[in-house]
């Protein structure tokens, strides 16, 4: 530990004292003296050079010094106890971490999952869902669902979907309307989302020459985009894939039927040694499946495009 760090027993017993106002507190807390918590903040004190308590009566009350110091040890204190407990994950047989955006998770795999635990009754999934791309060399992270260009030299890539962009909003902010031109889109609040293909570039495939406005929420987390949109707060460039379940139970709507085609796609990301193993091969095999799958269910075909009925 560097010599410009107290022990982390000091900082305990500092944060119950600071948390409770009282020393004895904090040692019924700790199961300790109240003696050893006295010298426990004693030595933190002569290590920072200046007193963190004003001993008043039978009460601690924390100087300004104190105050300060409190909400750093808590949150580093409490940063701490969720890394340990994170590690009970690693102790568990027949685990596959699997990272995955937040939008892809909850849309598309989230509700699959029963079915590769019904499959593989051994196997546990943990998701971590982020939209950073992982080090496979350095991060625990047994396979990824990364959504890009599917260049990544000296990774395992296999591609799960295409997918097309489509103006998508909920049944009601239509008001029985059926639209004729593509331009007639501007007549609504338009939602947008950050990390995907922007609403101009729609416009300019649909050869309207108005520019589109930027105005209107902006969302980082295209799942979110799409419950904007049904809950009827404006009209989303969305993806036919993750908005599948929407629109097949009628929460959203084809608002023109003019896609346009992502440059990104989904694919599975792995370190090439990591589909040796038998459980990650498992379920990256399942996944292949599940998507085809999906595509025929969903009705979105082998490139995302959307099937016509």
């Amino acid at each position: 530990m560097s010599k410009r760090l107290p022990p982390v027993s000091a900082l305990r017993g500092f944060e119950a004292a600071g948390r409770l106002g009282s020393f004895s507190k904090a040692a019924e807390e700790l199961a300790m003296s109240q003696s050893a918590v006295s010298h426990q903040i004693k030595s933190l004190e002569d290590f920072l050079g200046q007193p963190l308590f004003k001993r008043i009566n039978r009460s601690a009350v924390l100087t300004d010094a104190g105050y300060d110091l409190l909400g750093t040890v808590e949150a580093c204190l409490r940063q701490l106890e969720d890394g340990v407990r994170r590690l009970e994950q690693y102790k568990k047989p027949g685990q596959v971490i699997v990272s995955v955006s937040h939008a892809f998770a909850s849309r598309w795999l989230l509700p699959r999952l029963p079915q590769f635990r019904a499959q593989h009754p051994d196997l546990d999934v943990w998701l971590y869902t982020t939209d950073q791309p992982m080090d496979f060399e350095r991060q625990e992270v047994d396979l990824s669902i990364w959504l890009g260009d599917g260049k990544w030299p000296g990774l395992e890539v296999t591609k799960l979907f295409e997918e097309d962009l489509m103006p998508l909003c909920a049944p009601p902010l239509l008001n029985g309307r059926r639209l004729e031109q593509p331009g007639e889109l501007l007549d609504f609040t338009l939602l947008h989302d950050e990390r995907r293909e922007d609403w101009r570039s729609w416009f300019a495939k649909a050869g309207v020459a108005a520019t589109p406005p930027v105005a209107g929420p902006n969302f980082s987390d295209s799942g979110l985009l799409l419950q904007a949109a049904a809950d009827g707060q404006g009209m989303a460039l969305g993806s036919l894939l993750l908005a599948a379940d929407d629109l097949r139970e009628g929460r959203l709507v084809v608002a023109y039927d003019l896609p346009l085609k992502s440059k990104l796609s989904y694919y599975t990301v792995c370190a090439d040694r990591n589909l040796a193993r038998p459980m990650i091969r498992s379920f990256h095999d399942w996944l292949i499946v599940a998507a085809r799958d999906s595509r025929a269910t969903d009705g979105i075909s082998e490139t995302g495009a959307r099937k016509k009925p």
